[in-house]
């Protein structure tokens, strides 16, 4: 559950689960709720359970006003003849009142608890079950978020899976949103409730909820690693794409397509053999979730011999594995660079302003190249003589500024209509949105245009990739929580918070078996024999560390071991390694340069710390061999703060 997104999803089925126990049901919760407070009072009486002493300063247990919250969701998801927004009517029937649209007093004041069980989930949990996002759904500012929870039911989550499964879809290229709905609606009839149905149908890229939902879907999306459940045969199957390829020869007019596999799972260490019309194929991992081309008889295979507009489907020996051509009479190419690939790679959506190509079966060709002269710029058609299919033919589009004419026709070319903001890489921490300093996420920025600005605690971050991907910088201090807010003019369209980590504790109660010198598992968990989990180590003496044994040292070579205090100085060999202090720095010196190596435990101990020395030949030797008058010493390499560090030093120095 960490990492992923997660919802406060009550439903009557569910608070009847929960009070089974004890003898209570849906009706007793509803009734307790009015007995406790006039009706009139609930908002206020929600908003001073905050109060409470045990949770507003010590954050024991859960939050006091989770019950609260549970009714507002409750409410967002009753079922009734009601208005798809109207969210007041379904409170107050649920509550046995008359059911009008008018609010209940303070109610605007639940967003302060919402934003509180966000910092709870994400701050106080640490993310351990999962991240909570108290975001309000369009511009409908109070009842927003509580109607968020209830977009899609618990049965609708568990059958997202075999629809994007069914309909080819994938988290390493996400369709446009009307691209979404309409996959949605032809794959997911026998899954999705009515109302969801109707919501994902709407042709008004305006509506809120529509919006709210397909947002919703693609969260779960971006978090699927392809693993479906197959009930009928009590077995799982993980599901991939295939996606063309293209190398282009424009002189010769040729084109080369070849497939690859494309997948969030992890590859089989020894590579897929997949199966198709009695054809074994095969093909490697090559990385961030792609395939090699895939081969047959030894030979990347030419894809030109299959049926793009009926599609193809390729499945494992053991039927473990499952990749889907999707059927389309268009194909979207672009540039593989951004992807780590060469030549042309398909995806599923084009990109506003940016070039691509397009693979287009003849019969689609007249709107297109109506579309091409009126909303496209450099919009040309090239003769291919060879490498397409029969029927097909390929355009070259310098950037499109408008989807009108074809989005309804062909929603594969329709643009993405919202804003995503996205953490992609970096190291976690375990749970949550906590990463290691030393390799932070990129920020991701999908769908936005020049005019949204992304800031990082109030400070503009540049976009120096040009394709939405902003770096963090190296100088923000470790343990800082980062909130990162894209603006467009004054509204802040889209929010996330992370933070940076540096220095973490060594969990010592790790409940996980650990196993001896021979990897076999240690019968007794308890006794104090060897044993090792992860990077834990139990029931030996560890040796003192001997700095010199991670360093570039080449045979007699001099090493002058620094420390962070003046006179904590040793020449190496000719002096011991120190056991009183920690050295810093391990100057290697040479016969034309010096270079010094950062060897400290962590950079937060190894801040320069000014004290007295008595023996005088030390101190001299510790401020020369850091003020380096010479400019011998060349400095550390590879990380900024290591610079920084060790001009700290150098100043300090100066001081001595």
């Amino acid at each position: 559950m960490a990492e992923r997104t997660v919802y406060l999803y009550v439903t009557e089925d569910l608070i009847n689960s929960l009070g089974a126990s004890k003898g209570v049901a849906y009706q007793d919760f509803i009734q307790t709720v009015k007995n406790a407070v006039s009706i009139n009072g609930i908002c206020k009486k929600a908003s001073g359970s905050m109060q409470n002493p045990q949770w507003r300063y010590q954050r024991q247990g859960y939050p006091p006003y989770i019950g609260y919250l549970a009714l507002f969701v409750l409410a967002a998801g009753t079922e009734g003849d009601f208005s798809s927004k109207a969210y007041y009517p379904r409170l107050r029937e649920l509550l046995g009142e008359e059911p009008t649209s008018r609010p209940y007093p303070h109610f605007d004041q639940m967003q302060t608890l919402w934003k509180d069980l966000e910092k709870w989930a994400n701050v106080d949990k640490s993310g351990e079950l999962g991240i909570f996002n108290a975001n309000i759904t369009g511009r409908l500012v109070h009842v927003g978020i509580p109607i968020a929870q209830t977009l899609l039911t618990e049965r609708e989550l568990k059958a997202l899976p075999v629809i994007f499964a069914e309909a080819g879809l994938e988290p390493i290229s996400l369709p446009s949103e009307r691209h979404t709905a309409s996959l949605l609606v032809k794959h997911g009839r026998n899954y999705l409730r009515r109302r969801t149905l109707r919501l994902l149908e709407e042709t008004s890229e305006g509506d809120e909820l529509r919006h709210a939902l397909i947002e919703r879907i693609v969260d779960e999306l971006r978090t699927w690693d392809g693993t479906t459940e197959i009930p009928s045969e009590g077995r799982t199957q993980v599901y991939g794409v295939l996606r063309l390829c293209c190398k282009l020869d424009s002189i010769a007019k040729r084109a080369s397509f070849t497939l690859r596999c494309t997948t969030k799972h992890e590859f089989p260490e020894n590579g897929l053999i997949l199966n198709s019309n009695h054809d074994s194929y095969s093909c490697t991992e090559q990385g961030n979730g792609w395939s090699s081309p895939i081969r047959l008889n030894d030979k990347n295979i030419d894809a030109s011999q299959f049926d793009w507009r009926q599609g193809l489907r390729m499945e494992s020996t053991d039927k473990q594995w499952c990749f889907k051509l999707p059927a389309s009479p268009i194909r979207v190419f672009v540039e593989g660079r951004s992807l780590g690939l060469p030549g042309l790679v398909e995806v599923v959506r084009i990109p506003k302003g940016l070039p691509f190509y397009l693979a287009v079966q003849q019969e689609c060709c007249s709107l297109l190249e109506k579309w091409g002269a009126s909303s496209c710029q450099g919009f040309e058609k090239l003769h291919i003589i060879k490498g397409l299919p029969t029927g097909w033919h390929l355009f070259k589009v310098a950037a499109a500024h408008s989807d009108e004419i074809v989005k309804s026709e062909y929603p594969i070319l329709s643009f993405s209509t919202s804003v995503r903001l996205n953490l992609e890489g970096g190291v976690r921490l375990d749970k949550g949105n906590y990463f290691f300093k030393f390799a932070p996420p990129k920020l991701v920025l999908q769908g936005g245009d020049e005019s949204v600005k992304v800031y990082c605690n109030g400070k503009l971050l540049q976009d120096k990739s040009g394709e939405g991907i902003y770096e963090l910088s190296p100088d923000i201090p470790p343990d800082t929580k980062l909130e990162i807010e894209a603006y467009k003019g004054k509204d802040i369209i889209k929010s996330l918070s992370l933070f940076l980590v540096e220095d973490f504790p060594l969990i010592t109660s790790i409940k996980a078996p650990s196993v001896d010198s021979f990897s076999s598992v240690r019968k007794n968990q308890y006794d104090n024999s060897p044993g090792v989990i992860g990077a834990l180590v139990k029931g030996v003496d560890c040796p003192a560390f001997n700095f010199n044994t991670l360093l570039p040292i080449q045979g007699k070579q001099c090493i002058v071991f620094v420390g962070k205090q003046p006179g904590q100085v040793a020449i190496y060999p000719e002096e011991s390694l120190p056991i009183d202090w920690y050295p810093v720095w391990a100057i290697a010196k040479g016969s034309l340069f010096d270079r010094a190596m950062f060897c400290g435990t962590s950079l937060k101990e190894s801040e320069p710390k000014l004290s007295t020395c008595k023996d005088k030949e030390k101190l001299y030797l510790w401020r020369k061999m850091l003020l380096d008058n010479h400019k011998r010493t060349l400095p550390p390499i590879g990380d900024i703060r290591l610079n920084q560090l060790w001009r700290k030093f150098q100043k300090e120095a100066k001081r001595v």
